[in-house]
């Protein structure tokens, strides 16, 4: 395979420079899309060098502006959602050590102005109560979701909820599906191309030309939804088995283990946290969450390894178990005592002798005022 430059986003964003190469950015796209998977394996450094390239270049064509904090809107088709206390902390102290050494990138949307690149510096900013920002403005590049999209996923520090919620978002404008569709049809066709032995031809086509990968994809028997999935996956230098297997599973896990990845939780520590469900334990809904959370907390204050979280995992599952069973055993003890009082007919109690009737009418008096107590607690 040939070498390929490394995306240059001066270029991808052109519309900085002039307004009417603003048509062109989509062209950029095919680029990107044949450079990413390689800029992919290299660090954010590149990335950052690239966003510098950007920020000296609009600087000398636009120059820095300050721009008024409220009037800074963050960008909600940014894929990165998540940004952790300790994050912005630091970025707080650095900007009330040293103040603002770059200045954020903003998109001009009609009359609004959205962040590109800095929003930890603009909400750390605003925490701070700085009335200000220093900017670069450049105008808004059609697909702004694609281009922020491709910029980010190879970021190593966006966490797996992030890039999925990201992903599904894009698959669901460009193809028009349901959000909660998509999961669904790319498990189906991956399993399916895994039956068929066929799964590892279609991960060969991450690095292909668009065109060896609509005409693979024609001889795969997919259907329109399927095709489209996995054409955009492909398009975007994404594994769809990879996707299907550690990425979009983020998408069902419970609400308060989603909360706990925005708070620094991995992706395969929440994973094994999910078994911990209602279903599994034999429990309530609220009861099931209250041991997750609590398990949960565990794994992040003791900093757990994923092997240690799934033993830990295993144990709870493990002790809930023998809890219930113990339940169960006092359960059927009740009912089989309650059993054998029926079989007590009246022919039988006619046959016994008043000692023994008066016996068993004291013990079944202490017993109705044991049962009262009980019910009056529950």
């Amino acid at each position: 395979m040939c070498a390929r430059n490394t995306p240059n986003l001066t270029n991808y964003f052109s519309g900085a420079k002039q307004s009417q190469q603003l048509s062109e950015a989509e062209q950029e796209i095919q680029q990107l899309r044949a450079e990413i998977e390689e800029l992919r394996d290299k660090n954010s450094g590149e990335l950052e060098r690239q966003l510098e390239e950007l920020r000296t270049q609009l600087q000398s064509q636009i120059g820095i502006l300050s721009i008024p904090i409220e009037q800074i809107e963050p960008n909600i088709e940014q894929p990165r959602q998540t940004f952790l206390t300790e994050s912005l902390e630091s970025m707080s102290r650095s900007l009330a050590s040293d103040g603002q050494l770059q200045p954020v990138i903003l998109i001009q949307r009609e009359n609004h102005l959205l962040i590109f690149d800095g929003e930890r510096r603009w909400r750390s900013a605003k925490a701070l109560g700085w009335q200000t920002l220093e900017a670069v403005i450049i105008p808004e590049p059609t697909g702004l979701h694609r281009k922020a999209l491709l910029t980010s996923l190879h970021r190593e520090d966006l966490n797996p909820l992030d890039k999925a919620e990201a992903i599904a978002r894009e698959l669901s404008t460009i193809i028009g599906l349901e959000l909660q569709d998509i999961p669904r049809i790319l498990s189906t066709v991956v399993r399916r191309l895994n039956s068929q032995k066929r799964i590892t031809s279609l991960v060969d086509l991450i690095t292909a030309d668009a065109k060896k990968q609509e005409k693979e994809l024609e001889s795969l028997d997919l259907s329109d939804s399927e095709r489209a999935i996995l054409s955009l996956l492909l398009d975007l230098q994404l594994n769809p088995a990879s996707i299907d297997a550690n990425i979009f599973p983020m998408l069902s896990l419970a609400e308060d283990l989603k909360l706990a990845i925005r708070a620094g939780l991995k992706g395969v520590h929440a994973m094994a946290l999910q078994k911990l469900s209602a279903k599994n334990l034999g429990l309530t809904e609220q009861k099931a969450k209250s041991i997750r959370e609590e398990t949960t907390h565990k794994v992040i204050v003791e900093k757990l390894s994923v092997v240690a979280t799934r033993k830990l995992v295993a144990e709870v599952i493990a002790s809930e178990s023998e809890v219930a069973v113990t339940k169960n055993t006092k359960k059927k003890a009740v009912s089989q005592a309650s059993s054998r009082l029926q079989k007590l007919s009246l022919e039988l109690l006619k046959q016994a002798n008043p000692a023994e009737l008066i016996e068993l009418q004291e013990v079944l008096r202490h017993k109705l005022v044991e049962i009262e107590k009980v019910l009056k607690q529950n």
